[in-house]
């Protein structure tokens, strides 16, 4: 295993981003850097016309680490996984499990994942009840779902031979 410092939060919030249409983004395996690769620049990339002079302004300075991305060779820059809204629905279908004081909040959340916007659907209710009844039910999933999503990353750096190296 490869021990590496890495900014957990800055990897977590890149892997849950749901819309993937806005860049893709790598881990550096060797210095544990979450790098963001704009759209424009990874289809040049992924087109083969990426060109140090293909673009100006502030796409620029994302044209060299693009470069180095693409001649990788010894996977040192890792395309981070983008979480699936299955991952979501199995994890509110968990914290409902976990609720053991309000039945109606369970049925209610089990309703809205059978929706049509289902992920949706669900944070509004807890969000609804949140204001109704001063409930910290809210508060209680977002920190069920931190700690879901850190599980995931996690195993995926485990899965790629990177451990977390912490500071003492």
């Amino acid at each position: 295993m490869n021990l590496v410092q890495i900014d957990m939060e800055a990897l977590i919030e890149t892997i849950s981003h749901v819309d993937d249409n806005l860049g893709k983004s790598f881990l550096d395996a060797v210095t544990g850097e979450v790098i963001y690769i704009p759209t424009e620049v990874s289809l040049a990339l992924d087109n083969g016309t990426l060109k140090d002079d293909a673009f100006d302004g502030w796409l620029k300075e994302f044209v060299s680490i693009a470069i180095l991305i693409s001649e990788d060779k010894v996977n040192r820059y890792l395309s981070t996984p983008l979480i699936e809204e299955g991952f979501y629905i199995k994890a509110m279908n968990e914290y409902i499990g976990k609720i053991s004081s309000d039945s109606e909040l369970k049925l209610e959340l089990k309703k809205a994942l059978e929706s049509e916007e289902p992920v949706k659907k669900f944070k509004h209710i807890l969000m609804d009840k949140e204001n109704e009844i001063n409930s910290n039910e809210t508060d209680e999933w977002y920190k069920y779902e931190d700690s879901c999503l850190d599980e995931f990353v996690r195993e995926w750096l485990k899965s790629n031979n990177i451990e977390l190296k912490y500071l003492n």
